[in-house]
């Protein structure tokens, strides 16, 4: 065998074959494997976890069927020892299995990654809240690929830790391990890999904030994606992440269509979990894109116009048959925000943040949301009441609001630094006192432009004089 064939099978994670007498006849001899599947069938219908992983084991550490379909039969034996495990809650025995496990090393290079990578993924579906022990199981597999040279694996072990850190809302350490994986990866031109890199790559940067480096690790994921074939799971990731950032650029409509396309794709492939979170979006990205329209209306002058219920209807996106499916606490709290919303009732729209605080605060894209909805309805209703006044006592507006005194004064004071209206916080009185809006000079104005240009043309005609003079001298 060649050099550069062994390089080349060592940098995929392969195993180079060398051709030899009596290969293919040793490939089709048919081989009794009864013995292992009575084992794997007698390790299932036991109720005892002990003898359940004795019996795996011992199929897992046969030496004597060597072939394809024995191989099919170790394989299913490691999955349900992996389930056994983890549902007897000893997590800590996975790793022992994934490095000593003597039918590892009777497998390719490849096929060993898919079942490394299988196990992994069957852990962290049995266990989707054991963050920590995920982790710790991912460094452990990291650091025997490592030491045994398993680039292909690692690669994709990183993935998996960066999605566990993002999970745990851990982005420092992602955003680095992310960074170091995508130079190796463009390296080599890993296209699916570089997809769900980049993807993981805008989730933390919006998770830091960084929406602008958000939405351009979106672009190169959608890039990348383009060149292969994606997956409807992963499509309907990339749409939601897209819709989310929409979202927080403040254009509701286009982020409606893009959780749309996610919840189309989710709901036939019957993801429950993330075809409700979709579905959420929707519902959030109608109530913004309503309200803040309306609220935009109070806050330019119209302080009497007030919305009604068909401002945020959502009943269509409820009441259908997907509406219906879905139906529970996480649509009934959004049902509830867009009511309390509808009513410009602030009150209401706190108790149902209380109430449903767990399908409110818990995500992140509808706690920043309801957080700045709540603040756009506190003024709007500060507006409103201040409207007809042009002096009024600060605690007769907290007792209309029914909000503590130093709430609504730290409000008004920030309303009138940004200029939401014109006027002063009198503390010493407990007043405030409201000035009406005066017109614009627009004479003034253009006679501080003439003013400002003739300086400009002064200033150049001294400069040019004085080098007039130098030059006479």
């Amino acid at each position: 065998m060649s050099k550069e064939t062994e390089e080349m099978a060592e940098a995929m994670d392969v195993d180079p074959v060398e051709k030899s007498d009596g290969y293919e006849d040793r490939v089709d001899i048919e081989e009794d494997v009864t013995a292992l599947l009575e084992l794997v069938d007698d390790a299932s219908a036991k109720k005892s976890t002990v003898e359940k992983i004795q019996l795996l084991q011992k199929v897992l550490e046969d030496k004597d069927h060597l072939g394809p379909k024995a191989i099919t039969v170790k394989e299913r034996a490691m999955y349900d020892l992996a389930r056994t495990h983890c549902e007897a809650g000893s997590y800590e025995a996975i790793v022992p299995l994934l490095k000593e496990t003597r039918f590892l090393e009777q497998i390719t290079k490849a096929k060993m990654a898919k079942v490394v990578r299988s196990v992994l993924d069957i852990v962290c579906n049995l266990a989707p809240t054991e963050l920590e022990m995920q982790a710790k199981i991912c460094r452990s597999i990291i650091e025997w690929t490592q030491q045994e040279k398993r680039t292909f694996l690692r690669q994709r072990v990183e993935a998996k830790l960066t999605s566990i850190l993002v999970d745990q809302k851990d982005f420092g350490p992602a955003l680095t391990l992310v960074d170091r994986l995508l130079l190796e990866l463009k390296k080599l031109d890993d296209k699916q890999l570089l997809v769900e890199t980049h993807l993981m790559e805008a989730k933390i940067h919006f998770g830091l904030r960084n929406v602008p480096k958000a939405k351009a690790a979106l672009t190169a994921s959608r890039t990348a994606a383009n060149a292969i074939y994606v997956s409807p799971q992963l499509q309907a990731t990339i749409d939601s992440m897209s819709g989310t950032i929409h979202c927080e650029e403040g254009d509701y409509d286009t982020a409606h269509s893009y959780f749309l396309e996610a919840f189309e794709q989710l709901d036939q492939l019957n993801n429950r979990e993330k075809a409700v979170q979709a579905l959420k979006y929707m519902m959030l990205c109608r109530i913004l894109d309503s309200l803040t329209r309306a609220l935009k209306i109070s806050a330019k002058g119209g302080v009497g116009v007030k919305s009604d219920r068909s401002d945020v209807d959502i009943s269509g996106m409820i009441s259908g048959r997907q509406g219906v499916k879905y139906a529970g606490k996480d649509i009934e709290a959004m049902s509830s925000i867009a009511s309390a919303a509808s009513r410009r009732s602030l009150k209401e729209f706190e108790s149902v943040i209380d109430k449903f605080s767990h399908e409110l605060q818990d995500d992140l894209l509808i706690k920043h949301h309801l957080y700045i909805l709540k603040e756009q309805l506190l003024e709007s209703n500060l507006i409103r009441i201040i409207e007809p006044y042009s002096c009024v006592e600060i605690s007769h507006i907290a007792s209309l609001m029914e909000m503590p005194l130093a709430a609504i004064e730290k409000k008004l004071s920030q309303m009138i630094l940004d200029g939401k209206f014109q006027g002063i916080l009198d503390q010493g009185k407990g007043q405030l006192i409201v000035y009406e809006e005066s017109e614009k000079d627009y004479a003034m104005e253009k006679g501080l432009e003439v003013i400002d240009n003739m300086d400009a043309i002064v200033t150049t005609l001294f400069a040019r004089s004085k080098a007039l003079r130098t030059m006479m001298i």
